[in-house]
């Protein structure tokens, strides 16, 4: 049994260190903007809100009003890195009218074709990826698209992986599965203005005002590197439309946390904590508490194995005083 529960925490040690591989910004919006990474891009927000998750949590996705609400990215050479790239966040659309659908823009700016940008085909709204090539206008000669074959739906959350690797070579997983689609577009290479990327914003069109996203955003991430299909489907999908998953979800703060860390569950069900440093060894173990005094561990990376009768999970939790 020991041998097992061993090579279960290096197994999730590989997962949780190649998924974070060349990882750019984590946006939990928990109640805040901060990056979770070490990289401490952390996002200015303006005019967002908090409200309730797909876990019914309340202040943990970031709302937008589909008026004025965006979250800017830091202005930076590493968050305007040259393809691949990977995107992925859990969303909620709130909206039918695709000037709502401007989910983010990697180098927003006004009347230019620049940066990342994701928002919806007009003619048939489905979820649609593209990249300008810095040109003062919009039209297929500006831009690189890839349409999937998959239709938005509202009020309903979805978890979105967006890949873009070449102008050729783009994919949108909408909850796990790549459902193909079409390319368009005659640009040049993608181009990024001086100005900072946004969550929440996208222009598309000259002389008017730039197009808002109407709904909610959570656990967004953005990689300067192309996931593979096997990172997609078995590292970010792999508790997606679980039952299990959803009636014994734990969740774990402060994080990063210093000398008391609180557990929460939303099931009724009882459960064992083991707690193991960053080479797999046991360091801490008990059952079923809110409140645990983690005061006499040192500071780093540590991995949290939860079991109930439903499943096991395995958490990240980073001690640093």
């Amino acid at each position: 049994m020991k041998i097992i529960t061993f090579l279960f925490i290096l197994m999730s040690i590989s997962c949780f260190s190649q998924i974070e591989e060349n990882l750019l910004v984590h946006y939990k919006f928990d109640g805040s903007t901060l990056d979770e990474t070490e990289n401490g891009f952390d996002g200015t927000a303006n005019n967002i809100t908090y409200t309730a998750d797909r876990f019914g949590n309340e202040n943990s996705a970031a709302y937008f009003n589909g008026v004025n609400s965006f979250i800017d990215l830091p202005n930076l050479v590493e968050l305007k890195p040259q393809l691949p790239v990977t995107f992925a966040f859990w969303i909620e659309y709130d909206s039918s009218d695709y000037q709502d659908r401007a989910v983010f823009n990697t180098s927003f700016e006004d009347d230019v074709s620049s940066g990342i940008y994701f928002n919806t085909q007009i003619a048939t709204g489905n979820y649609a990826v593209n990249f300008g090539d810095g040109s003062p206008f919009y039209n297929p000669t500006s831009r690189r698209s890839y349409t999937s074959n998959h239709t938005i739906e509202n009020h309903k959350w979805v978890h979105v992986t967006v890949i873009v690797k070449t102008a050729l070579d783009m994919d949108i997983y909408i909850d796990c599965k790549e459902d193909g689609g079409t390319y368009s577009g005659e640009g040049d290479d993608i181009f990024y203005s001086l100005t900072p990327g946004s969550i929440g914003r996208n222009d598309r069109n000259l002389n008017v005002p730039a197009h808002y996203f109407k709904g909610s955003i959570d656990d967004f991430r953005y990689w300067d590197r192309a996931l593979s299909e096997d990172e997609v489907v078995h590292n970010l999908c792999s508790v997606l439309h679980t039952s299990e998953f959803l009636e014994s979800k734990f969740l774990v703060y402060p994080n990063p946390a210093q000398n008391i860390l609180n557990v929460q569950s939303n099931s009724k069900t009882d459960f064992h904590l083991n707690i193991f440093n960053n080479v797999g060894k046991l360091v801490l173990s008990t059952y079923s508490t809110n409140e645990i005094n983690i005061g006499n561990l040192s500071n780093g990376l540590y991995f949290l194995q939860f079991t109930s009768e439903k499943n096991t999970q395995t958490k990240k939790l980073i001690i640093n005083r």
